[in-house]
């Protein structure tokens, strides 16, 4: 389905339009089938108020006077918003509190986790199979990347610490984690699958940032550890967002339910997300074409000819199927310099690439 200029009328209109001009992107449909997803989401106030708020955000004194809403008023509805998870809250190193906007993917659709029900579910799943990645999962730099299982990796390898899930861990100050909204959604339409669901793991530079959610989890980091190693064993892919430092979540992911990885196998979405640098080798003399790596692979980056596993174009370079190896016949190894995608610096870098790569009024939103 087509993405066309709409006539911006009703406040749903206007909330569609902004969540566009985020560089993430939002997909605006011929037959207005998006907007039931936002109706569900926000209220038609909060609809107006999301469309007239910045993504760098502001204090509550600042909205309120820019907008002319009384303070009181306003703060409350704030307050509601995030705990719907329409927004997003920070507090400054002065110690302000401020409230900005989230993209849609990834920000408000992950914050529906607590009201996610099967009404959401089915709405949620129409939009995507008509919408099948556009924008979102369209346009340069991506989203995410794939992080390598390290212990996949030939040992003399220097492993950049963007492609190590462990370090990303280890330099946090908070960890926590929830249920992965995909294989949520998808249980609730009747295609769960039996991947363990409560992988979903966040980050925080600050101490003791989990401890007073209620979608988070607030955990240790060797638990953390454990979780990362447990997903690994059970076969999921880890993904992550796609800049070099200040990486605020590791998802680890199946392509049965993701929509980003939905996305690239389902949809041919080639941009959804970046290949590791890494990609698979396989020892010819090692390998008994037991076909147990066949089944491991969500990529259909393998097969076996002449008794032999092959690998082909689609690996992504995860290392999932290393693990089940009983010859120990495979393992990671760079790819061509070429063919290697480096992530942006940070995430403002990459709001700002995204955006001019898109050609998104940000001008409108910061």
């Amino acid at each position: 389905m087509a993405q066309v200029k709409t006539k911006i009328t009703s406040p749903y209109d206007k909330l569609a339009t902004t969540l566009n001009r985020i560089p993430n992107g939002f997909p605006i449909l011929e037959d207005n089938s998006h907007l039931e997803v936002l109706k569900w989401i926000f209220t038609p106030d909060e609809a107006e108020l999301f469309s007239r708020m910045k993504l760098s955000g502001e204090t509550a004194k600042k909205i309120s006077r820019r907008l002319k809403i009384p303070i009181e008023k306003l703060k409350k509805k704030l307050e509601i918003m995030h705990e719907k998870g329409q927004i997003r809250t920070f507090t400054t190193r002065r110690g302000k509190k401020k409230y900005g906007l989230y993209p849609f993917v990834i920000g408000i659709y992950e914050e529906q986790l607590h009201r996610m029900n099967e009404e959401f579910a089915k709405l949620f799943e129409e939009f995507a199979l008509k919408t099948r990645g556009l924008e979102i999962f369209t346009n340069d730099p991506p989203i995410q990347r794939i992080i390598p299982i390290n212990r996949a990796i030939k040992t003399e390898l220097v492993v950049k610490t963007y492609n190590q899930a462990e370090k990303l861990i280890q330099r946090a100050k908070s960890w926590g984690v929830r249920d992965c909204i995909c294989r949520t959604q998808q249980e609730l339409i009747g295609n769960g699958c039996s991947y363990p669901k409560s992988v979903c793991m966040e980050f925080s530079y600050k101490e003791n940032a989990y401890d007073n959610s209620k979608v988070t989890e607030a955990i240790t980091k060797e638990r953390a550890m454990e979780l990362l190693y447990e997903a690994e064993e059970a076969g999921l892919v880890h993904t992550t967002m796609n800049i070099e430092s200040g990486h605020p979540y590791i998802c680890n992911c199946c392509n049965c339910c993701c929509g980003i990885l939905r996305s690239l196998t389902e949809f041919k979405q080639t941009k959804a997300i970046v290949k590791s640098d890494y990609t698979l080798a396989i020892n010819e003399e090692s390998c008994i074409g037991c076909k147990k790596c066949l089944d491991r692979c969500q990529f259909s980056a393998l097969e076996i000819i002449d008794k032999k596993c092959i690998v082909n174009d689609n690996c992504i370079g995860c290392g999932v199927c290393t693990l089940v190896c009983p010859k120990d016949a495979m393992n990671l190894v760079l790819r061509d310099k070429k063919d290697r995608k480096k992530p942006v610096k940070g995430l403002l870098r990459w709001f700002l690439k995204r955006g001019l790569k898109r050609k998104a009024n940000l001008l409108k939103v910061l």
